[in-house]
C-alpha cells in the first residue's frame, strides 16, 4: 500500500556548510562574506520555493529481487546485494523537493546567475537527500510502533546510480511504486523530472549487515563519499 508523506520544507533545509560542502569548499577554508551572503539568498530562495513531498511503499524479498537486478546491468559484487536479503523489512521510496526550485535553477543558468544558481542547486541536492534521512527516521519509527524494530534496528536508503545497482533500475522502481502519483516522472536516460528528486529501497535491519569495506571497482569513481558517516554515525537512526 502506497503512502503520501508531506515533508515541512524547513526540515530539508540543508546548512550553509552543506551548500559549499557539495561545492568542493573545505570546512576550514576562510569564506567571504559575499560568498556567504550569496549562499543564504539560495538557502532563502529555497524555502520559498521547494515543496517536499514523498511516496513509500512496502515490498517483499522477493519483489525486491526483480527491481534490484533490473535488466542486469549492476556491477558483481556490489554490497547492496549483500545487505537487502539480511533485511528484517524493506520499503521503496520516492521524493522530490518539487518542479519549483528545478525550474528556478534552469532559469538562473539561463540568465547567467551562475553564482545563485549554483548554491540552489546544491542546496535542492541536499535538501532530497535530507528527505530520505527523514524517511528513514520515520520508517524506524513505523517499525518500532508495529513491534517489528527496537532502537538498535538500522534503517538506511540506498538509491539506483549509487553502490553498483545500476541506475536502470529505475525503470522497474517506478512501475512498482509509481512516483508520477507525487509529479515524478522518468524519462528515457533513467533521470527523474524534477530533477532534484531521489528513488531508492529503505532497509532495515542489524547495523552490522550495513557495514562494508568501501574496496569496490565502482568506490574510486564514488563522488559522494559519504558511506563512512553513515555506516557509523552516532545512533540518530
Amino acid at each position: 500500500m502506497n503512502q503520501k508523506f508531506n515533508i515541512p520544507v524547513n526540515d530539508t533545509l540543508p546548512s550553509l556548510e552543506a551548500v559549499l560542502d557539495l561545492q568542493g569548499v573545505p570546512s576550514d577554508a576562510e569564506i567571504r562574506d559575499p560568498v556567504i551572503n550569496a549562499v543564504k539568498g539560495a538557502l532563502q530562495l529555497y524555502l520559498e520555493l521547494a515543496t517536499p513531498i514523498a511516496i513509500t511503499s512496502g515490498i517483499r524479498l522477493e519483489q525486491f529481487d526483480s527491481i534490484f537486478h533490473g535488466i542486469g546491468l549492476n556491477e558483481s559484487p556490489n554490497p547492496i546485494e549483500k545487505i537487502y536479503p539480511k533485511a528484517t523489512r524493506l520499503t521503496l521510496f520516492a521524493a522530490t523537493v518539487g518542479p519549483a526550485v528545478s525550474a528556478r535553477i534552469s532559469r538562473l543558468f539561463a540568465e547567467g546567475e551562475f553564482p545563485l544558481a549554483g548554491h540552489l542547486d546544491s542546496a535542492a541536492s541536499n535538501g532530497a537527500d535530507q528527505i530520505a534521512g527523514i524517511l528513514e527516521k520515520m520508517y524506524k519509527n513505523y517499525l518500532i510502533r508495529l513491534g517489528l524494530a527496537n532502537a538498535e534496528t538500522v534503517v538506511m536508503a540506498y538509491s539506483p546510480g549509487y553502490c553498483g545497482w545500476h541506475i536502470s533500475a529505475q525503470k522497474a522502481l517506478f512501475e512498482f511504486l509509481h512516483p508520477e502519483n507525487i509529479g515524478i516522472s522518468l524519462r528515457d536516460s533513467f533521470l527523474m523530472e524534477p530533477l532534484k528528486s531521489i528513488t531508492g529501497v529503505l532497509i532495515a535491519g542489524p547495523r552490522s549487515i550495513h557495514k562494508f569495506e568501501a574496496t569496490y571497482a565502482f568506490c574510486a569513481r564514488c563522488k559522494a563519499q559519504s558511506c563512512r558517516d553513515r555506516m557509523d554515525p552516532p545512533d540518530k537512526k
